[in-house]
């Protein structure tokens, strides 16, 4: 029976050439709840299906507890049973900052179990692989096109948690700063960047080319960034709808500080509702900074430290949010101006 080990070995432990083979889980690994994650568990005909149940027999690495309770429990959690955690409501977003604090630390710095965390990890990182991966594809696309999306985007985020990057002064750093908030949003929207190929058609578009000069470069690139407000975001069609207003509307007749006061109404409302209302002070950012000021959404994310894709994906999250409030408002009170 094979071990859960990739089968073709990497210096860091992160090649995932082709179909996975992993030791089955025990009897007692299969009686779970019918859940969201025993239902990623039962797509054995996917990537991200495969590694979770490979990352289920694992004992010897976990996260320890206290990691999402705050306390200093270190006992350490099964992969399923955290994963249930980091879907659940009430999972707040600094404790996932732990958790994955934790388990890319892990990954970086014990190499001798490097293969069981990049396992460990792939499986907390399920849903998110899973969801990323299918924008990679298309719903009529055969399954051999799913599982190749999977693998690329496998491949992506394992390497995005280990890849360093040299400075201009020499020295080497972790591309991925595990410091700042939103670590996991970071390292999967960095993955599906790379894996989408907007990573490399960003650098495409940034490099010089052979026919041009040095003013002509420049030109081109003064022109891309005027030109990057207007690109239309990745996201669903409320994203989409919600951004052609900024450029073909009237501006609001009431000024801008009063549409900022209306949002911000409608976001502190948000966060006394439930949680699919709830507009967290990022998202807000982003819609206000994007929406109303005009700005790039790369620089906003960039200032943000999330990746634009991620951005993305947060303000058309918000979008929606958003219009569940107003609806929500069952009487609207109208701005007066006094004569």
């Amino acid at each position: 029976m094979p071990e859960h080990r990739v089968p073709t070995r990497h210096p860091q432990g992160i090649a995932v050439p082709g179909r996975l083979r992993f030791r089955e889980p025990s009897a007692d690994d299969t009686a779970e709840p019918d859940d969201a994650v025993s239902k990623f568990v039962e797509e054995k005909d996917l990537p991200t299906g495969q590694v979770l149940s490979a990352a289920m027999t694992l004992r010897h690495v976990g996260v320890p507890q206290g990691a999402i309770t705050g306390t200093d429990d270190q006992r350490p959690m099964r992969a399923d049973a955290l994963l249930r955690r980091m879907l659940g409501d009430d999972t707040t977003r600094e404790a996932k900052d732990r958790v994955w604090r934790h388990i890319i630390t892990q990954v970086r710095d014990d190499p001798a179990n490097r293969e069981d965390w990049n396992l460990y990890a792939l499986g907390i990182a399920t849903a998110g692989l899973r969801g990323r991966a299918a924008r990679l594809t298309f719903p009529d696309d055969p399954l051999s096109h799913r599982v190749e999306a999977q693998y690329d985007l496998i491949r992506a985020f394992l390497h995005r948690m280990q890849d360093t990057v040299t400075t201009a002064a020499g020295s080497t750093r972790w591309r991925l700063d595990i410091d700042p908030p939103n670590v996991y949003s970071r390292l999967l929207g960095g993955a599906y960047d790379h894996a989408s190929g907007r990573t490399e058609h960003r650098r495409k578009q940034l490099s010089r080319r052979p026919d041009e000069t040095a003013a002509e470069h420049e030109a081109r690139i003064a022109r891309l960034k005027a030109e990057e407000p207007r690109e239309i975001p990745v996201g669903g069609h409320e994203e989409v709808d919600a951004h052609r207003p900024k450029h073909t509307a009237l501006p609001d007749p009431r000024g801008e500080d009063a549409v900022i006061a209306r949002l911000q109404q409608f976001i502190a409302q948000s966060a006394r509702m439930p949680p699919e209302y709830r507009i967290d002070p990022t998202s807000a950012e982003l819609l206000t900074r994007t929406y109303l000021d005009g700005e790039p959404l790369g620089h906003v994310a960039a200032d943000l430290n999330l990746s634009q894709s991620n951005a993305s994906k947060r303000r058309a999250t918000a979008v929606r949010q958003l219009r569940r409030v107003i609806a929500a408002n069952k009487q609207i009170p109208q701005q007066r101006s006094d004569s």
